[in-house]
Order: structure tokens, then C-alpha cells, then sequence
């Protein structure tokens, strides 16, 4: 078990991913302990966004763009040109649970080179929790510790939304199942993702996420620390992510 934070390679972006994402998360954890001031609407059923969401991706497109000039810029609520070298932002991975108290939230970016996450930094305020780094360029943690080994945890990660068909899901589930995991679904994948980097849940299936914000920073953290994660993008922009073991459920998905 390593302690605080092992960087190689990288170091300088990996620093500034995380005082980025530190900035953003005090003006988060300040909107979500005001949650009776949200302005918030519904962009599908059970698909929330909030005054919060918007003006958090607004300040992260800024400093994204003061610290990594030349770089394009997407986000989940303004869009953008996901073309070259861009970033993708989820300013509030979880927004159901942010608007419901719940500390499972956070802020998730990453790099991209295409459809290639080079560089994601994850950070959940709440709960204290700060990560950065991608393949070959290092692994730093903030507020808790890692796990650089494959061992197997009792729990497994399944994500729920809108375009995965329940039956289907349940399928795959009894697959977990059989496998001796206990199932969990912590309402974001992003969340989800961060765990299995850090060696705390054995692994995390979900099918239809809205798109590649929503996990490109969580797998470029599982690959830092040497976890498989895997992903593929649809026709229709959702994605399909697996990390941590070797179950090769998309592959029946």
C-alpha cells in the first residue's frame, strides 16, 4: 500500500490538473452546501442538471485553457470540438446525488488525444478525495491512500441509466453475481471509476453512459495504477466502460 502520492513522469501537468481541480472543488463543495439555492431542471427524465453543473464547467473551461493553451475544450453541458489534443469535462459527475445531500459527486476531466484519455484527474470534495495521472505519466493521490496491487475486492461496481435495458442488465449482474462479487451502484460513474483506481472496488461495468466525460478521466486514473479499462464509443456518442478485472463482460454486452 503506497501512501499520498507516486509521481514518475509528468509530474508538472499531473501538479496542475490537480490545483485546477482543488480551485473548482471549493466553489463546488460551497454550491452543495447551499443546495436549497440550486436552479435546477430536468434534460430527460432522471437526467438532472443544475445551475452548479453550468457554472463550474464555465470556470474549469477557463483554467484549462490558461494552463494548457492550444488545447480544444468540450464539456458535458456547453459541448464543444472533441477534435486533436481536447479536454473533456464533467463538472458534476453524480448530479442526483449532489442535489440529494449525498457525497457521492465530483468533478471529472481528462486529455484526450482522439478517443485516447492521455491525462484525467478526478476530484470528489466531499468526500476529500483527489486523484491525477495517466499511462506513463504517474499516479498522485490526495486524501486517502492507493493500491498498487490487483488484489480482489468483495465489491463490484454496476452503473444504472436510461439506455441500458434493465433485462440486459440483470443478465450481466447474476454474471458478477456468480463470481462471488457483492454488487454496488454508487449513482456515478466517474466515482465508480476513481475507486477502481485506487484499489477499492474489484471492478465497474456500465453500458450507455451519456458520453466520454463521464469516464475518460476515471479510466486514464485505473491505467496510471496499471488497471485494465476498457471502453467503446456508439454510434450515438453513449459509451460502454469495464475496468478492473479482467471479466470481459462488454464482450457479451
Amino acid at each position: 500500500m503506497l501512501t499520498g502520492r507516486q509521481v514518475t513522469s509528468g509530474q508538472e501537468d499531473i501538479e496542475t490538473v490537480m490545483a485546477i481541480l482543488d480551485a473548482s472543488g471549493k466553489r463546488a463543495l460551497a454550491m452543495f452546501e447551499r443546495i436549497d439555492k440550486r436552479r435546477v431542471r430536468e434534460k430527460s427524465p432522471g437526467d438532472f442538471v443544475s445551475d452548479a453543473d453550468q457554472a463550474l464547467e464555465r470556470a474549469l473551461c477557463k483554467q484549462l485553457a490558461l494552463a494548457f493553451p492550444g488545447d480544444g475544450l468540450t464539456g458535458e453541458e456547453f459541448g464543444g470540438s472533441p477534435t486533436g489534443t481536447y479536454w473533456t469535462i464533467d463538472p458534476i459527475d453524480g448530479t442526483s446525488n449532489f442535489l440529494s445531500g449525498l457525497p457521492l459527486w465530483c468533478i471529472s476531466i481528462a486529455r484526450m488525444k482522439g478517443d485516447l484519455p492521455q491525462l484525467g484527474g478526478i476530484h470528489a470534495p466531499a468526500l476529500g478525495l483527489t486523484a491525477a495521472g495517466g499511462p506513463g505519466l504517474g499516479f498522485a493521490v490526495r486524501g486517502t491512500t492507493f493500491f498498487p496491487s490487483k488484489q480482489v475486492r468483495p465489491c463490484f461496481g454496476v452503473g444504472r441509466n436510461a439506455n441500458w435495458n434493465g433485462t440486459e442488465r440483470g443478465l450481466l449482474e447474476d454474471v458478477i453475481e456468480s463470481r462471488g462479487f457483492n454488487i454496488v451502484s454508487l449513482g456515478s460513474c466517474a466515482i465508480s471509476l476513481l475507486f477502481v483506481a485506487l484499489g477499492r472496488l474489484s471492478g465497474y461495468l456500465e453500458v450507455g453512459c451519456k458520453g466520454i466525460w463521464d469516464c475518460a478521466g476515471g479510466i486514464a486514473l485505473c491505467r496510471a495504477n496499471g488497471i485494465s479499462a476498457d471502453f467503446r464509443i456508439a454510434e450515438d456518442s453513449t459509451v460502454d466502460v469495464e475496468a478492473g478485472l479482467s471479466t470481459n463482460l462488454l464482450s457479451t454486452a
